[in-house]
């Protein structure tokens, strides 16, 4: 017994949005493989349209023969798709984001990078970097280890590092604290204050001129009113260094800066390795300061 079909319209519905078309169906010259579908169709209709149409044996030869051709075509115009889709997917490789060996970015989505910060900006300055050296600061930073800091010192860095554009550490008097601002009195009572008299001063307050006065004429002043008191500065070792009384075994003096206090030690003299004294005349010139 043979139920009938009942004509109650089923729930399922296709549309064309729950199966949309693959990218891949896309070639180069802008058609669709659906047009490629049609000409096969057309093709394959006339070879059946001449095996029918034909009689005997001839018939069948010629059908053959004609199927054999049609196989033929059809497989070269396999090749010609094949080679459609590999240009087609070179240039979905290619659609992507260029860049130049002149450092160039182009083809940016526009979804892809809002401003200059991202990403892509990052990229241009590495790029860029390669053949300019002054834009590996921004680009890719500095290697600590190259800045001459003593990356294995177990006290801070930061109250003296200056930063990486700095030629020389900061000083007492510049590195940044709050103070009320009557402590800030610098401004009104520079030009005021008398030049000291540094032939008076004891050694341990020139020591403090020479090291928090970096890269200042101070320093060199103070260096030379050590050297005339018969303290020499080691190039090497970075310290101040004089002889004992009444030794003559080798056995010195040297100003520890970290401790800041004076110890003695066995030392092997170079004299080439022992500074000059600094001319003070000529700074004196260059920075029309008086002494």
């Amino acid at each position: 017994m043979v139920k009938q079909p009942t004509s109650e319209q089923s729930e399922f519905t296709m549309s064309n949005e729950d199966f949309p078309a693959l990218p891949g169906t896309q070639i180069s010259d802008g058609t669709t493989n659906s047009g490629i579908t049609e000409n096969n169709l057309d093709g394959a209709e006339k070879t059946m349209n001449s095996i029918v149409g034909g009689s005997g044996l001839g018939a069948v030869g010629s059908g053959v023969g004609v199927s054999g051709s049609s196989g033929v075509g059809s497989s070269g115009r396999g090749i010609v798709d094949h080679q459609h889709d590999n240009s087609s997917n070179d240039k979905l490789v290619k659609s992507g984001v260029q860049t130049s060996p002149d450092g160039k970015v182009t083809n940016i989505p526009a979804s892809m990078v809002n401003n200059q910060f991202g990403m892509v900006g990052l990229l241009t300055f590495i790029r860029a970097a390669e053949s300019d050296p002054n834009l590996v600061t921004l680009a890719l930073g500095n290697d600590l280890t190259g800045l001459g800091l003593n990356l294995n010192s177990q006290e801070s860095l930061h109250p003296t590092f200056a930063g990486p554009f700095a030629d020389h550490p900061c000083r007492v008097q510049d590195v940044e604290c709050n103070v009320p601002t009557e402590y800030l009195i610098n401004y009104a009572i520079k030009d005021k204050l008398s030049a000291p008299i540094l032939n008076k001063l004891q050694e341990d307050l020139l020591f403090f001129l020479f090291y928090t006065n970096i890269g200042d004429i101070w320093q060199m002043m103070a260096a030379a009113e050590l050297y005339g008191r018969d303290w020499r500065f080691h190039i090497e070792e970075k310290i101040w260094i004089t002889r004992i009384p009444g030794n003559n075994q080798g056995k010195f003096y040297y100003f520890d800066a970290q401790s800041w206090k004076r110890m003695s030690k066995d030392f092997q003299i170079d004299a080439e390795k022992l500074d000059k004294c600094p001319n003070i005349s000529a700074l004196v010139n260059m920075n029309g300061q008086s002494v």
